[in-house]
């Protein structure tokens, strides 16, 4: 395509013997040779970067089901880990009482501090 619209500009722009001998006439065959040449390149363009937005669609759906699936996992994850330390605090109310009031002292003289 490319090769072609290289050609077909010299074309246009190589003098020729049946040159219009009306300037308007000869205006208007190069506003169509330049029509033309311009839609030829936005056709070699849309066929060049076609393959790569296709490619690019792809890539970005399999990153997205690959994020869910990580996601489901982080969620199945977090609420195994939820699920354990309650039954813990419920196995151990007094020691879990303990924890949480020394977690507690802890942040706040941390807090204090600044």
């Amino acid at each position: 395509m490319a090769q072609n619209a290289t050609a077909d500009l010299e074309h246009a722009t190589a003098p020729t013997d049946d040159a219009p001998t009306d300037p308007k006439n000869g205006i208007e065959d190069l506003a169509e040779r330049g029509a033309s040449l311009a839609s030829d390149a936005a056709e070699a363009t849309r066929a060049y970067v076609t393959p790569f937005h296709e490619a690019g669609q792809e890539y970005a759906e399999r990153l997205y089901e690959a994020g869910q699936q990580k996601a489901q996992e982080a969620a199945f994850y977090a609420e195994l880990g939820y699920e354990e330390t309650r039954d813990l605090v419920r196995g151990y109310p007094i020691q879990a009482l303990g924890i949480a009031a020394g977690v507690g002292v802890l942040i706040g003289l941390l807090l204090a501090r600044r």
